[in-house]
């Protein structure tokens, strides 16, 4: 993992860099979680079946959280992970170091 295998993480490049990615997926199959994080799923809007697939380390301190079910959002210009449950909202906002970014 990138930001466990370096002894200095470039922070503003990873957030700049994970600022563009965008995902709004209802998840359908169980995340693949490892060295790398891919969703299978729907996106609501177009109701196409999608994947998402991150290989950066933010996706550790969450990825276990979602479910089938969940509607995972993160929107371009933010460095916020959204997942939608039935009766609640997890964000996760993006953290390198002890700064977390917004």
């Amino acid at each position: 993992m990138l930001l466990s295998c370096t002894s200095k993480v470039d922070c503003e490049y990873l957030a700049n860099r994970l600022s563009s990615a965008e995902c709004n997926i209802i998840v359908i199959e169980e995340p693949n979680i490892g060295r790398s994080f891919r969703l299978w799923g729907v996106n609501p809007t177009t109701k196409y079946r999608e994947t998402y697939y991150d290989e950066e380390a933010w996706y550790v301190s969450f990825g276990h959280k979602i479910a089938i079910g969940d509607t995972v959002v993160k929107n371009p210009g933010e460095l916020k992970f959204y997942i939608h449950k039935k009766d609640t909202v997890l964000v996760y906002p993006f953290q390198c170091g002890e700064k977390v970014y917004e």
